[in-house]
């Protein structure tokens, strides 16, 4: 099989595999050339793919895979490669937490300048002069 790892700047990855596991959403599930073709969404997890009887791994942070023919593409927002688990857990830990955080304050933030705006624009409807006049 054919496995493509696609994130949003790059092809991460594009490299002929012999099998592959990954967990979706609804569990954990191995690929092998002739399953037959589907897409499903991929949670934060490790993939472990198997290349000339070696394992390699990729972490994930979120995603979706999509199986058609001899070809697994996984499109993610974030990436991570390597042929150690132990260090890419380690990774995972601090990256993946981390980027978790960011998101969290960069969400708090763009709350906070919506509300701002809201407040600026009912102040300003308040203090509009009558339209019927």
């Amino acid at each position: 099989m054919n496995f493509k790892l696609l994130t949003p700047t790059q092809v991460l990855l594009n490299t002929d595999i012999e099998k592959i596991d990954v967990e979706a959403i609804d569990g954990f599930f191995t690929l092998l050339p002739r399953h037959i073709d589907f897409v499903t969404a991929l949670k934060d997890s490790i993939i472990t793919y198997t290349i000339n009887g070696q394992k390699k791994y990729v972490a994930c942070d979120h995603g979706v895979l999509v199986k058609k023919g001899n070809d697994v593409h996984v499109s993610t927002a974030l990436a991570i490669l390597s042929d150690q688990l132990d260090t890419l857990k380690q990774t995972i830990a601090t990256t993946f937490k981390e980027m978790e955080q960011e998101r969290k304050e960069l969400n708090l933030s763009v709350t906070r300048l919506e509300l701002g705006l809201t407040k600026g624009l009912m102040t300003l409807s308040k203090g509009a002069p009558d339209a019927n006049l």
